[in-house]
């Protein structure tokens, strides 16, 4: 599997992206990110449970879901997100999974979505209230067919419930460091968590992290202040962001990890919008090695 990422907040729209986007060797597609709004106070049932993803119009979902369906990708929402996980957590940890799945899934038959891509990514919020929402989505979308997916890490394992874990139909694996760590975090889920190697995909960046893990920028960004960054997988010194190191993978390191992703169930990228144009765009490293 080849997945990517589109996030809906790189100045565009997703109408707009699918006339852009390579699609070759991709097989899905999640669109970052779904949510429901912020309850005013507690939530109840009677608060509005009504998803859609900022910025964009249900035209422009529905053209891009056009486009990758006419390429043969499969398109998922993603809910949650960094940060915005803490808007599907809000209702259940309130006990309402099933009214928000029930609108989540009114979401996914008007836009013709092949599945959803659970993104919570908070520890702190998991635990029993977690499994019991990926229970509900399970039961309400698998019986017609529907993908469930996850965004996962080793850091949210203790938290994360083994029986939602291995609910899920695959796992993209959020490794956005070393190829060490790679290598580190493929096999925890294989050996450790039992997880079936075909359907645990390693996540690999479109983006580099300061020292400090405390700003990232696009691997666009790092090109152009950097014209050599793809021969390497950390730079400094120049003008960008006041001569901070950044870690991110250049060409070699990122065909490495393309090799080992198809050991196992492939390649997750986040996120595509970040990648730097020809000819050093590292999809087109992963699509020659994939």
């Amino acid at each position: 599997m080849l997945v990517g990422y589109l996030p809906c907040y790189e100045g565009g729209n997703f109408a707009s992206y699918s006339s852009k986007l390579d699609f070759t060797k991709m097989t899905h597609l999640n669109l970052a990110f779904g949510n429901p709004p912020k309850c005013d106070g507690v939530c109840t049932a009677k608060s509005n449970m009504d998803f859609g993803i900022k910025g964009e119009s249900d035209a422009d979902v529905d053209s891009f879901v056009t486009a990758a369906h006419a390429a043969g990708v499969k398109v998922l929402i993603s809910i949650g997100g960094g940060g915005g996980d803490q808007l599907i957590l809000q209702f259940y940890n309130a006990g309402l999974s099933d009214a928000l799945v029930a609108s989540l899934d009114k979401y996914v038959i008007a836009h013709k979505l092949d599945g959803v891509d659970v993104d919570i990514e908070d520890p702190s919020n998991m635990g029993a209230p977690f499994g019991v929402f990926v229970k509900t989505v399970v039961d309400k979308f698998r019986p017609r067919g529907l993908l469930i997916t996850a965004a996962v890490a080793k850091y949210m394992q203790d938290s994360m419930p083994d029986s939602a874990l291995h609910q899920f139909d695959f796992i993209n694996v959020m490794n956005y460091a070393s190829y060490a760590g790679a290598l580190t975090q493929m096999e925890f889920y294989s050996i450790n968590k039992k997880v079936p190697k075909n359907e645990i995909v390693l996540g690999v960046p479109f983006f580099g992290s300061n020292t400090s893990d405390t700003k990232e920028e696009d691997y666009a960004t790092i090109l152009a202040a950097y014209p050599n960054a793809w021969k390497v997988d950390m730079v400094g010194g120049g003008l960008m962001d006041d001569g901070q190191a950044f870690n991110y993978v250049g060409e070699d390191t990122m065909a490495k990890e393309t090799l080992l992703g198809k050991q196992y169930g492939g390649i997750m990228i986040w996120q595509l919008l970040s990648d730097a144009p020809a000819p050093h765009s590292l999809l087109k490293v992963i699509q020659k090695n994939f």
